[in-house]
């Protein structure tokens, strides 16, 4: 029941920027309170338990220093999580606090809090988007699918909605000889070129935008859809992987990255999660059967379920 105290206080300390302000040298409480425009003492007691916590160490007299935690809240820090604890701690916080409506009505928590779906809610409100985008642009297991799959003979990879390109970058890499398509929203596909001139794969990589709800490129070996399906119906995932298997080649492949429901009694980050697509967007998780009886009502065969880290997997399946 005190899981929020922690998360609450880390989103407080980011929104503060409290780790760029004590990197640039403002290490006490009093420094702090002045460059941040707030109560020393209540600063102080939020720094202290962050110490315990292992976000911060140090202490007013010896001045408090960043941890590898709080390295990773700086804006500028490889892999930041500046965008995700800002969400978590802001729109997704208030989301949760509707939880019993959600239950009650069916109503997804997020509709319920702000008034709209979770979508066009970003639409309307762009700093939001940015933060989402952010936390769709990373991951840890992006790295862990080219060691799982064997990507050296595929000729082009296409990556679904692939934001500014984390994935495709990491498959791009481990396969010299593969090319990728990149496809997603117009102003998404503007952050991903600059993304991927940085990754000195510009020459690698084509870039296609639209709706995936509406159409797909065609003629790709390998199709990549990457925490996507959690957040619809099986009926409009049905019509999706559909119109994958009529645009990839005669012998392509469906890579679906998803954390899966386990067996009943066993934990995992998937009942976490099934539990947040559905406060956001009215989602679920599915269990390996049901993304087995998808491919089959798509004419698609699950082939493997491959094991990432963060109790993801990469659910392959071939034409059947």
């Amino acid at each position: 029941m005190t899981g929020y105290w922690a998360s609450q206080s880390v989103y407080v300390a980011t929104k503060l920027n409290l780790p760029e302000h004590i990197a640039a040298g403002h290490t006490t409480s009093r420094e702090l309170a002045k460059v941040t425009g707030t109560h020393e003492r209540s600063l102080f007691q939020l720094m202290r338990f962050l110490v315990g916590l292992g976000v911060l160490q140090g202490d007013e007299e010896t001045g408090f220093s960043l941890t590898p935690s709080s390295e990773l809240l700086k804006e500028d820090a490889p892999d930041s999580l500046r965008d995700l604890v800002l969400m978590y701690g802001e729109e997704f916080y208030q989301t949760w606090g509707n939880l019993l409506h959600n239950v009650q009505t069916g109503q997804p928590a997020f509709e319920a809090t702000f008034g709209a779906s979770m979508y066009p809610y970003f639409t309307a409100n762009q700093e939001s988007a940015r933060r989402f985008d952010g936390t769709m642009a990373g991951g840890a297991f992006f790295a862990d699918l080219p060691r799982v799959f064997d990507f050296s003979k595929t000729r082009t990879v296409v990556d679904i909605a692939g934001g500014t390109g984390g994935l495709l970058s990491e498959v791009l890499k481990a396969s010299p000889n593969t090319q990728g398509v990149l496809f997603d929203q117009p102003h998404v596909i503007e952050a991903a070129k600059q993304a991927m001139a940085s990754r000195e794969l510009t020459e690698r990589v084509s870039y296609a935008t639209g709706d995936y709800t509406e159409t797909l490129p065609s003629g790709g070996d390998v199709y990549l859809w990457s925490r996507i399906l959690h957040s619809r119906t099986d009926e409009s995932c049905v019509d999706l992987l559909k119109r994958c298997r009529d645009a990839m080649d005669p012998d392509g492949t469906v890579i679906v990255l998803e954390r899966t429901i386990p067996p009943t009694g066993e934990s995992s980050l998937g009942l976490w999660f099934d539990m947040q697509m559905m406060v956001l967007v009215g989602g679920t998780e599915r269990s390996e059967q049901e993304y087995s009886d998808l491919f089959d009502r798509s004419g698609l065969a699950l082939h493997s379920v491959l094991p990432l880290s963060l109790d993801m997997f990469a659910i392959v399946a071939r034409r059947a």
